[in-house]
């Protein structure tokens, strides 16, 4: 049967030995986290920015219940032998998990993955379901599925990973889903390659954006749509009414709009200078997306057209005056935002800035990197 057991969103036992291990050097704090009592709805550290989570193993693809009462994320729970990557329910304000999902889609012999985990408000939940032998790099099951309700064990799998198009491509990978509508999901089509920068290194994982695709969510098993004009695709919107699609694109400082009635599309923001945009999220007039950053597009050997992401500045714009508000950081970059129900807050996977300090042997000179950790946690932004 699958887990579910509320736990606090904190360190594991195995924290320092496993990051040591497995994960570039953190930030160090003058003071350490004070933990608020098990079973509060009290942050993780309650500065700003606000953390929710502290996890080795990382903590991504989180998305706010239709009425703003939760937070849906995934979760990897290094402490467990198969590696898990589990559904977490936590209080909009963080604190103690309120429910936590693993073992799906498969049991306990096998490494489960749930990821970009979204509800839409008649309660059903849409995730990206995956499995693999448990140390094993590839997929062997991946799949677009939907559930009844939050439990994922229930869900149905509407349509197995690799899959062709309407227009006879192929999308390797899916990801940041989102519901358009009632009756369908939209969705980046993906690449995905995995690749080993020396025989001692973590394995990376390159994924970039092939697409925007629909799926008809009444249909396990339809073919995916693709959007025309969002070949490589970098984030993925809808609009409350499921009539819009915003999206940005590789390499691209815009924000793009669609409607889909008349097929219609116009810029909606332009950053500029301040980067390339991606991770894009709407609510009403306000729209939130990563920027600039630590990113690069450009040609790779084996995918094409890739964007390298390693996060970026949060910006927060006003779609009826143009305004945008950069929501700097000197400790950390950020991805993939999410707006609240209220437009009001915004939950993001947050990368430490790591600065290594080194000196040359010839100069004997002074020098310092600035690297991005490989792990990430969750944290709560104020949307001005």
């Amino acid at each position: 049967m699958p887990l579910r057991q509320p736990v606090r969103a904190v360190s594991w036992p195995a924290f320092a030995a496993v990051l040591g291990a497995t994960l570039l050097p953190g930030c160090g704090h003058t003071e350490p986290f004070s933990s608020p009592p098990p079973g509060t709805d009290l942050p993780f550290d309650p500065a700003e920015p606000v953390r929710l989570t502290l996890n080795a193993g990382g903590d991504r693809t989180a998305s706010w219940l239709p009425d703003g009462s939760g937070i849906l994320y995934s979760t990897q729970l290094i402490f467990r032998d198969d590696r898990d990557v589990c559904l977490a329910l936590l209080p909009p304000t963080g604190g103690a998990q309120r429910e936590l999902w693993c073992d799906v889609p498969g049991d306990r012999a096998l490494t489960n993955v749930i990821q970009s985990p979204v509800a839409a408000p008649d309660g059903r939940l849409a995730f990206i379901a995956a499995n693999s032998t448990v140390g094993g790099t590839n997929p062997s099951f991946e799949a677009i599925a939907v559930a009844p309700s939050l439990l994922p064990e229930s869900a149905v799998n509407l349509r197995r990973i690799p899959y062709s198009t309407d227009q006879g491509s192929t999308h390797p990978a899916a990801g940041r889903l989102r519901w358009l509508g009632a009756d369908r999901l939209a969705y980046l089509g993906q690449a995905v390659a995995y690749r080993f920068p020396c025989e001692i290194c973590a394995r990376d994982t390159i994924t970039t954006g092939l697409a925007v695709a629909t799926l008809d969510v009444g249909q396990p098993g339809s073919t995916p749509i693709v959007v025309p004009g969002t070949e490589s695709a970098s984030g993925v919107a809808s609009s409350a009414e499921g009539d819009l699609l915003f999206y940005t694109l590789g390499g691209d400082s815009r924000v793009f709009r669609r409607a889909l009635a008349s097929g219609e599309v116009t810029v909606v923001h332009d950053f500029g200078s301040a980067g390339i945009a991606r991770d894009v999220d709407v609510v009403g007039n306000r729209l939130v997306a990563s920027v600039g950053g630590r990113v690069a597009f450009g040609p790779d050997a084996d995918l094409g057209p890739t964007q390298r992401d390693s996060g970026g500045v949060v910006h927060v714009v006003d779609l009826d005056s143009g305004a945008a508000v950069a929501l700097d950081d000197p400790l950390r970059l950020y991805r993939r935002p999410a707006l609240s129900p209220a437009g009001d807050r915004i939950v993001a996977e947050g990368y430490e800035l790591v600065i290594v300090r080194f000196v040359d042997p010839v100069t004997e000179q002074m020098f310092a990197d600035t690297t991005v950790s490989r792990s990430s946690d969750l944290y709560l932004l104020g949307a001005p």
